[in-house]
This record gives structure tokens, sequence and C-alpha cells, in this order.
């Protein structure tokens, strides 16, 4: 009865700890797989000995046909579990084991053949002895050489392996011992058997040993790791572009400083220094107005109890604008896109009315002066403790303004009344008193423009955030920017002003296009597992050009994304040495709209 008693309660335990595991998904190690299926021997082992048993209790005849063949069974079961227990210890032992596991389960398979021929050739005989069933004959004493055997291939495996005593996979392999030499002493002491469920206990044991991670954790490390990486990534892109940003103007009041020199006419110098002047507010705003988060500070914040969801914000400035355009511009052929750079609060505390205002009045003013190509809105955010800083690039290919103009709307300190700030709600102001308004918000604003050529306008403000917990980090980049996992993915990395151009004319294909300043980011990306459809590389970027990068892809021998290569019309003649190279193809920048599509039509 004890036995039986034994086995039931190990069934019970068997039974749960499967359930446990075989509920959820986990990492498919080989050693794993083993694991399983020591995990369902012991069931049916376990099943095996509790039937076994009631059948004798019952008085059911051990010498009959049917009660030796069960009792087959459970020798089979020794075997199996040996077989697989012994497999496992040189799955754990070996660090190749993923090149070797093969021929170590080929191996393993043809002894259990041939151990499974025996146990059902060899003979049985069960005798009973104080109470109990003993099964005894040279099919037992198969079981004691092989488990003998087994025991001592596993001990040399360990000597071998001796650095690795510590590795909590051995601690079943030396419970086995212990337990096992205690449950012979029982049953040479008191007749009950009990190595079955030694066995299950053994098993039981492993399940705290083997490495047994919940995939549904590993996603979420994934996940959590894919967003630090995303917002590292982010931060550094933003911080390249500013800086790229910062040298234009200081170095065009290099040039124009030289310029100056060199002229007598008053007419010219006058014009030099109102572009020195612009360039110098331009230099200004950027360090800081968006750069210096040492000037973040809420009691400057203009406090408002409006409290709005951001990305129903953007949302509605996109849509609203969308709907603008269409109605304003029918016939034009105007590409409008809004574009999210970073990562920012759920929520924010200001007059997201008047900032939306602001904004749409802006955009108006590009949409009023833009006849043919696009207008772009690009938001960026800082957050520093319970602030975050926004910042909006309105860029069009418009008419452009004059520099006399910009330092005309740059310069006014005409303030707006409170009673003009609160009735005011049209959505298309004149840029003057959308200025006024942006200022009596406690934000500021940058204008770049050059007649014929567009215009370049940056929109800082400052925001509270809800509250001063830890920030919530929400998906709406790639809702924004990815859409849908199925699109192809392209990677592009140049550190020239037509990187927003590219970008934009791939859109149009319907991809998620990932794009980068810094050209070693591509190695980063793929090296940290990442994976693209199609890779393009300016040729000539700094520090590390396109060749160099290509080579670093091509030493992960798992990467196999085609890259293409862009030159300048000058380099055409050595294309085919580029593509001798091992670059897929080559993009020549003098034609870029016929060759983006080309490359389009080919990989895309």
């Amino acid at each position: 009865m004890i036995s039986i008693a034994v086995s039931v309660t190990c069934l019970i335990y068997t039974i749960l700890l499967i359930i446990v595991f075989f509920s959820k998904k986990r990492v498919n190690y080989v050693e794993n797989k083993v694991y399983s299926y020591l995990l369902i021997v012991s069931l049916i082992g376990i099943i095996l000995d509790a039937f076994s048993g009631i059948l004798y209790i019952n008085n059911y005849d051990v010498t009959s046909f049917s009660y030796i063949l069960l009792t087959k069974f459970i020798i089979l079961f020794y075997i199996t579990w040996d077989t697989l227990m012994i497999l496992y210890v040189l799955l754990v032992s070996d660090r190749d084991k993923d090149k070797k596991a093969k021929r170590y389960l080929k191996y393993c398979g043809i002894v259990y053949v041939v151990l499974l021929i025996l146990v059902m050739v060899l003979p049985v005989e069960v005798i009973t002895d104080n109470g109990q069933a003993f099964p005894t004959g040279l099919c037992v004493n198969l079981v004691y050489i092989v488990t003998f055997v087994f025991l001592s291939i596993a001990i040399v495996t360990m000597i071998k392996n001796y650095k690795d005593f510590k590795n909590k996979k051995y601690l079943p392999l030396f419970a086995y011992f212990g337990i096992g030499m205690l449950m012979l002493f029982i049953q040479n002491t008191t007749g009950y058997l009990l190595m079955t469920a030694a066995d299950v206990f053994i098993t039981f044991l492993m399940y705290f040993t083997i490495e047994n991670p919940d995939m549904q954790m590993i996603n979420i490390l994934l996940r959590n790791k894919e967003l630090v990486e995303a917002s590292v990534n982010d931060k550094s892109n933003f911080l390249f572009k500013v800086s790229q940003e910062m040298k234009k103007p200081i170095q065009n009041i290099i040039n124009i400083s030289k310029l100056y020199k060199d002229t007598n006419s008053k007419e010219e110098r006058d014009r030099l220094i109102a572009i020195i002047q612009q360039d110098a507010n331009n230099a200004y705003f950027i360090m800081n107005d968006i750069t210096s988060i040492s000037s973040v500070d809420v009691k400057k914040i203009k406090m408002y109890n409006n409290k709005y969801m951001t990305k129903k914000f953007l949302t509605d400035i996109e849509v609203t604008a969308k709907n603008q355009l269409s109605y304003c511009k029918k016939d034009s052929e105007i590409e409008f896109n809004l574009r999210v750079f970073n990562k920012y609060p759920e929520y924010l505390f200001g007059d997201n009315i008047k900032l939306k205002q602001v904004l749409l009045s802006i955009i108006s003013n590009s949409i009023k002066y833009t006849n043919s190509g696009f207008i772009d809105v690009e938001f960026d955010s800082i957050t520093r403790y319970d602030i975050c800083r926004l910042v909006f690039t309105i860029k069009d290919s418009g008419c452009g303004m004059s520099i006399s103009k910009i330092n005309e709307l740059l310069s006014s300190n005409d303030d707006v009344s409170v009673e003009e700030f609160q009735k005011n709600d049209s959505l298309n102001l004149e840029m003057p008193i959308a200025i006024k308004i942006l200022k009596m918000l406690g934000g500021s604003i940058s204008i770049k423009s050059e007649e014929g050529k567009g215009s370049i306008i940056v929109v800082v403000v400052d925001q509270r955030i809800e509250d001063t917990k830890e920030e919530k980090i929400l998906e709406d980049v790639k809702k924004y920017n990815l859409g849908v996992k199925v699109k192809k993915r392209i990677l592009v990395a140049d550190d020239s002003d037509n990187l927003d151009k590219i970008e934009r004319m791939l859109l149009k294909y319907d991809v998620d296009v990932i794009s980068t300043l810094v050209g070693r980011e591509c190695i980063d990306k793929i090296s940290a597992g990442d994976t693209f459809d199609l890779i393009i590389l300016k040729d000539d970027m700094e520090p590390d050009n396109a060749y160099v990068i290509l080579k670093e892809l091509k030493k992960n021998k798992k990467f196999k994304t085609p890259v293409v290569i862009m030159i300048s019309k000058d380099k055409e003649f050595i294309k085919d040495h580029f593509i001798n190279d091992g670059f897929s193809d080559c993009i020549i920048y003098d034609n870029i709209d016929n060759e983006i599509k080309r490359i389009a039509e080919k990989y895309i």
C-alpha cells in the first residue's frame, strides 16, 4: 500500500509539472527537448508502476503473460529514462552541443534500439516476498548493467568537466547518486520498490535546474531592449542632426566675414551683415532654445490646466493640414508628411488649442506659398524631469522669403493683448500674429529661408508632463513611421541634405524607411539582429565610407541583404568596380529621382 500511495502522489505532481511546463512556450534549447521527453516518459512510468501495484494488491496473477508484459514495459521505462538522462548529461556538458547534438542523438538512438530488442527478448519473472512483487531474471540484470554503465559514463563526463561542477545542471545527477543509494537501501531492508518514484523525483528536481525561461518574459526583455536601443538611436540622430545644423550658420558666418572684408560697397556690406545676423540668430536659437536642457524650467512655463493626449494632438494637426491642403491646392501635386523622430509622454499639460493654432497657421502659410513639391512637419522631443520640450520643424519647397522679411518677422516686439489672444481662434493667422501668440505661450521660433528654394521654420515650446512618475513610453513612433510589420524595411545612411528627399521618395512605395546620418549605425543595427530588405549607403560618409561599412557587414556570414551605394556622376565610370567589390547596385546622385524609382522597382 505504501508503494501505491507514493506512486499516486508522484503521479499527481508529475501531471501538475507537465501542465506547468507545456502551458507556456519556452526557449527551444536541445536539452529542453530532452527534458520534455523525460517528463512524458516519467508520467508513463509512474502510471505503469501504480497500475502494477493495484493489480498486485487485488490478487492479480503475477505469473500471467499480461503481468509479465506489464513488468517488461516498466523495465523499458527504466531503460528509456536512463538513456534520456545520459543524453541530457552529454548535451549539457558539451560546449559545442548545437553542432554535436545530432551525433549524440544518433548514438543514443542506436543503443536504445538495441536495448529495446534485448528487453523484449530476455526473460523476466515476478516473485513475491514479504507482501511485495519483485521482477527478476536477465531482463532485470540488464537494467542494473545499463544503469551502471550510464552512471559510469556520466561520472567520466563530469570529471572531464570538473570546472563546471558548480553548474546547476549537474545537481540532479548528484541527487540521483544519493537518492538511488537510499532507494536501494529501503528496498533491501523493507521490500518496498521506490525506484520509479526516485526517477520521477529526479525529473521533478531537474525542472528547477534546466534553462527554462518563460518566452513571455523574454519577449518583454527584448521589447525593453528594443525600446532602449530605439531611444538611444533617436537621441543620437537628434544630436547629430542638431550638430550638423549648428555647423551651417557658423560656417556661413566665417565665409561671409571673408566676403565682407573684400567688399567696399555699402549695399553689399549691409546685405552681408543681414545674412550674418540671420545666421547668428539661427546658431543662438539652436544652442539656447533647442539644445540647452539647463534652460528647461517648470517655473518658466505658462501654466494651463489643459491636459491633452500627445498622440491625438499630432493626429489632429496631420488630419487638419491634409484637409486644408486638399481644399486649397486641389490641382497641385504637394506631398504632406508628419513624421515623429522621437518618443514622447502620453499626456502633456499646456494650451494645446493655441499651440495647435500656431502650428496650423504656419502650415497654412506654407500651403499658401507652395505650388508643388512637399510640406513636411517633423516632431522631436526632449524630456527632462517633469518638462518635455517639443520641437516642430516645418519644411516646404515654396517660394521662400528674403532675409529682410525674416528679420522683420523675428525682430517684432509687439505683444498681442490678452483679449486678442483669447478671442483669436483662426487657424490661418498671419505669421506676425502667430509668432506673437507663440511667444505668449513661452515658445520660440526660428526661420531659415531662401527665395525660390523654400523655408524651414522651427517652433520650440516647453510643456509640463502629467506627473513626475516614470514616463510611459508608447509605440506611437512606429505607428506613425513604420505602419504594419509586413512592409519591407529599408535602411538609408546619408549624412548630406539629400537624406530627407530620399526618405520622402521611398515612402511613396509603402515601405518602412529607417534613416540615419551615421554610417556605422548600419553595422550596429545588423549586429544587434535588426533585419532589412535593402540598405542604401552614401559613398563618402565620414568617418566610415560605404566600402568600409560593407566590408564590416560582410563579416557577418548570415548577412544577405542587398546593399546599394550612392555615388556622384563623376564616379560613374568606376561603377563596375563598386559592383565587383560587393555592392548590389549603384545610384547616381545627379539623377536621384529616376534612380530611386529604378531601385524601388528592382528590390521593392
